[in-house]
């Protein structure tokens, strides 16, 4: 964690990189896809089979884990779990569930829509840990030698290949296109963020953010509303850390 970016002089390992992606696309893409549908094979009662979802991301954190913990990557990480701060991590990702409890989580199963709203809160915060332990926690970190400009571009190229919307019949070139926009926009505000922070669950929730635009279910103006106070309370906390961190550097 006390890693800086000046002291990244790795070269960047392209075989290392080639690994992690070809697993986080394979091991992802049988759900991404609809292959395999484990709420037939194993139903769970109170709306549960919700959290089936994780499975869509959960490639991109058996990728960190191979080539972290198998191959032992030399690459060197600044991005930790809790990163400057635990309390303040902590505190800007339980804004998402207590956000949803609050505006409720339509569905069609005859649930309490608050209920409804508090799994599928945790429910993504699972799916986003996935995601950004392989996007944040080990891709960004292994094209740190990268320019800015370059890391983003080429991030938010695999981040959008990965998703094999491509494949998927039905949406039109402007949704594409407008995805893709909003994983270059995500990949941009996800490296401010953790270069703030050095927090991996803090990414996770500014992640949550667009989750929440694009895949809830629920009033629009409210989903709105939840955003907004997110980022008010996301400002608020990257200001103090990034305070805390430039006294520390004084002394």
């Amino acid at each position: 964690m006390t890693e800086t970016n000046n002291s990244y002089h790795q070269k960047i390992n392209w075989r290392e990189i080639f690994i992690f992606y070809v697993i986080a696309v394979t091991v992802s893409a049988p759900f991404r896809l609809n292959l395999i549908n484990l709420s037939e094979v194993l139903p769970l009662p109170y709306g549960l089979n919700l959290f089936y979802r994780v499975f869509r991301g959960i490639g991109p954190l058996v990728g960190f884990l191979v080539v972290v913990y198998l191959l032992k990557s030399s690459v060197k990480r600044q991005n930790t779990f809790f990163g400057l701060s635990k309390m303040k991590s902590v505190l800007a990702i339980l804004i998402i569930p207590i956000g949803l409890i609050i505006i409720g989580v339509y569905n069609n199963q005859s649930l309490n829509n608050h209920y409804y709203g508090l799994i599928t809160g945790f429910m993504l915060i699972l799916y986003s840990l996935e995601e950004e332990y392989g996007w944040r926690g080990y891709l960004q970190e292994a094209l740190a030698t990268l320019p800015a400009f370059k890391k983003i571009i080429l991030i938010a190229v695999l981040w959008y290949i990965w998703h094999l919307n491509f494949l998927v019949p039905g949406i039109s070139l402007q949704m594409h296109i407008i995805h893709f926009l909003s994983l270059v926009l995500g990949s941009w505000g996800l490296l401010k963020v953790t270069e703030s922070t050095y927090s991996i669950l803090f990414a996770m929730a500014v992640h949550l953010s667009f989750n929440i635009l694009s895949d809830i279910d629920a009033d629009p103006k409210r989903k709105i509303m939840v955003v907004l106070a997110s980022v008010l309370l996301w400002v608020v906390l990257i200001r103090s850390i990034l305070k805390k961190k430039a006294k520390a550097n004084l002394v």
